[in-house]
């Protein structure tokens, strides 16, 4: 039996949670976006939460496979594992892609061309026809498919969110293979973060920041990631260590590390602070022990745990809502939207979140009890059932 994770969950639902507010501000109330940005830049720099998910999934995988793969594996372990992961990620996936392509399908026969919002607009991305544009193109219909997106598209496509799944699923598919290279002794693989740190560096000094979703940069972005987790898993404490780790205080100072160091404008040393803080946030969240104190019940409840169980489909929905909902908008109710993005009040800001909120938790509630879970599990009717662990649910 694999040990439980239980404050993995609900890290990945925070995640998400600052992932879809980082796709909000451009669609749902651009006109604040300004305001909130001279006041803190920490949903600005909501992206580089993406980087975190990428850390927990490497950590999970080889917390769950460490004794399958520990040795070279056959043809046949790996198929049966990469069988495991597609049923896992690719369902969900593809009913939200069906969802865009019907609604592209409705604009074409309608001539609807394309509408973000008032910000995408002002970039001069508007009336481009179905199937050309920003988004929603043609060309990138296979590479969707195909789950390649992340590595082959340049630019974000179909279900913007949808870039990081892709790099991930690459990563699923060499796992197998990589992990008797590196789970050895921490003694023999000590070069592997400093290697990591340094692709990193590298990657944000040729971007400018670690926004990067599309290409084999893409994916050298995600593979970092998905390695540090796997290099974190096999990492050896004392039970010293982990007694100092399993104190709240610990996981308020590191979250809070986190939130100071994205409210500021972000540089390279910034970037990977950030990078190293979310490494370490991955580990002791994973040595954490049940326990009755404060820090941990805030972390760690119905609540949470709920919100990391359905952050996979909130992660999927959002996007879909959002851009099929502003077009829609745009033409049952054009003027309602043009008197929305007018208004300035905070009230109405924090309302519209909130709804949007409540309508993404809705969808995401519905999506994970009737399409995400039962379309696993249909799926994996005729393999070996998978080990459990309550730890991440994309995992």
């Amino acid at each position: 039996m694999v040990r439980s994770l239980p404050i993995l969950t609900p890290l990945r639902g925070i995640a998400a949670l600052i992932v879809v507010l980082f796709h909000a501000r451009l669609i749902l109330f651009p006109q604040w976006q300004p305001l909130l940005a001279s006041q803190t830049q920490f949903i600005e720099n909501g992206y580089a939460w993406v980087d975190l998910f990428f850390i927990l999934s490497g950590f999970v995988m080889l917390h769950v496979y460490r004794e399958q793969f520990s040795r070279p594996c056959t043809f046949s372990q790996w198929r049966h594992f990469v069988w495991l992961r597609f049923s896992r990620i690719y369902p969900l996936f593809f009913i939200t892609f069906v969802v865009l392509l019907i609604w592209e399908l409705v604009k074409y026969h309608h001539q609807i061309g394309f509408y973000g919002g008032m910000l995408l607009e002002s970039w001069g991305l508007k009336d481009i026809p179905a199937f050309s544009g920003p988004f929603n193109r043609a060309d990138a219909i296979l590479p969707n498919i195909l789950l390649l997106q992340g590595l082959t598209e340049s630019m974000l496509s179909w279900n913007i969110s949808s870039w990081s799944l892709s790099i991930e699923w690459l990563c699923y598919l060499i796992f197998p293979l990589i992990v008797p290279l590196l789970n050895r002794s921490a003694k023999k693989t000590l070069w592997l973060p400093g290697l990591v740190l340094l692709v990193i560096y590298g990657l944000i000094e040729h971007k400018g920041n670690l926004d990067i979703t599309g290409g084999v940069v893409a994916f050298l972005r995600g593979m970092c990631g998905f390695v540090l987790g796997i290099w974190l898993a096999s990492l050896p404490l004392s039970a010293r260590v982990q007694r100092h780790l399993n104190r709240d205080w610990v996981l308020a100072v590191l979250l809070g590390c986190i939130a100071l160091v994205l409210h500021h404008s972000t540089s390279i040393p910034s970037l990977i602070a950030v990078y190293i803080l979310f490494a370490a946030l991955v580990i002791t969240g994973a040595r954490q022990t049940p326990r009755n104190s404060v820090g941990f019940r805030l972390l760690n409840n119905r609540v949470t745990q709920y919100l990391g169980d359905i952050s996979y489909s909130m992660y999927l929905w959002h996007t879909v809502l959002l851009l099929i909902g502003v077009e829609a908008l745009q033409q049952l109710a054009p003027d309602l939207l043009t008197w929305w993005y007018a208004q300035q009040s905070i009230v109405l800001a924090v309302m519209a979140i909130g709804l949007f909120l409540v309508l993404t938790f809705s969808v995401s509630t519905v999506s994970y009890h009737c399409i995400e879970r039962p379309a696993m599990k249909m799926l994996r009717k005729q393999t070996l059932s998978e080990p459990v662990i309550r730890s991440s649910p994309s995992e």
